[in-house]
């Protein structure tokens, strides 16, 4: 057996065991596209075999920008019939940001790990091999300090400056475990995140790291925010004109939809959002869709832009400092 196939027995193994906690009997829907890494699926499905559950391999198509978010009617109807989600798709979120899968999460009926967008390497290697008791027991102490806070305010040495009101809004800790139904996780994980109230953020996001769907930037792109939409984008680089495109043809696309905090030690700085929005100290803003974070701003994608070196002050009190978590 090679180096490559251990180390998918691996995360296979820590997933359905631990994180997912497959019991026998369950069933387990495993969501992919053509564009997923098909390994993954199926050392997932042997590891859900080798605990006496049941799993089933549904294949959706390649959604393009109108579309990220929607699944399949059929695969929402068998949803229903699930114990446990894998989100494998590799063109977009739909796994995660469906309407559909939030009602199931809501009524209690479905817990889910989110592989959405990911590769193989984020599979075996960086983030993946964290300790995920450390990182669930440092989400939770973040998540209580930001469930008393009232307002977000985040700076960075590349000019963020943004400012939002959140009281009253949901705080997700996503840190790899999701044992309950009702409860959604990520692999590779670690972040606490949270919308900020609707139409309420102001100020400059200013993106130097990786953005979902369209990946890093040749140059920081500033984005102004009134009322809790980007107003203005301006950037010199290719990466500018493709997200200002995006915005400007879909709809909701410019709504500040997340705010999350990165807890992760072993993610990379590799160009992948997936792998960099967890990283230790970033931070990501998230535009688009914020069905899943509690809200009801509808929109086809949901996309992660990181920041390096963030600041972000909860109320008075300072929890990260120029990339360096001090909770």
């Amino acid at each position: 057996m090679d180096a490559i196939s251990i180390d998918l027995i691996r995360s296979a193994d820590l997933i359905i065991r631990r994180l997912l906690a497959v019991k026998p009997g369950e069933q387990v829907a495993i969501v992919c596209d053509p564009l997923s890494e098909m390994s993954m699926a199926f050392a997932l499905a042997g590891m859900v075999e080798s605990v006496g559950g049941e799993y089933t391999l549904m294949l959706m198509p390649t959604r393009q920008t109108d579309r990220k978010n929607d699944l399949t009617p059929v695969i929402e109807k068998g949803l229903e019939a699930a114990d446990c989600l894998i989100g494998l798709t590799g063109a977009s979120g739909a796994p995660t940001y469906s309407s559909a899968v939030k009602a199931l999460y809501r009524a209690g009926k479905i817990r889910t790990i989110s592989m959405v967008m990911r590769k193989l390497d984020n599979f075996i290697s960086g983030g993946a091999l964290a300790d995920y008791d450390a990182l669930l027991e440092e989400g939770n102490k973040l998540a209580a300090i930001w469930k008393t806070a009232n307002t977000i305010h985040i700076t960075s040495p590349a000019g963020t400056d943004l400012y939002a009101p959140i009281s009253g809004e949901q705080v997700i800790i996503e840190c790899g475990f999701a044992t309950e139904p009702g409860q959604e996780a990520a692999f590779s994980d670690g972040e606490v995140s949270q919308m900020p109230q609707v139409n309420k953020a102001e100020g400059l996001i200013v993106v130097d790291g990786p953005i979902a769907h369209i990946g890093a930037v040749d140059r920081p792109i500033f984005l102004q925010v009134e009322k809790g939409r980007v107003i203005s984008i301006q950037g010199d680089c290719r990466q500018a004109d493709e997200l200002r495109l995006i915005l400007e043809t879909t709809n909701n696309a410019a709504n500040i939809a997340e705010i999350g905090i990165g807890l992760n030690p072993m993610c990379r700085q590799n160009g992948d959002f997936e792998e960099e929005k967890k990283g230790r100290g970033n931070v990501h803003i998230a535009l688009g869709d914020n069905v899943f974070y509690g809200g009801d701003v509808h929109s086809p994608v949901h996309m992660d832009m990181v920041l390096y070196r963030p600041t972000v002050k909860l109320d008075d009190g300072l929890v990260v400092e120029n990339g360096e978590i001090s909770i």
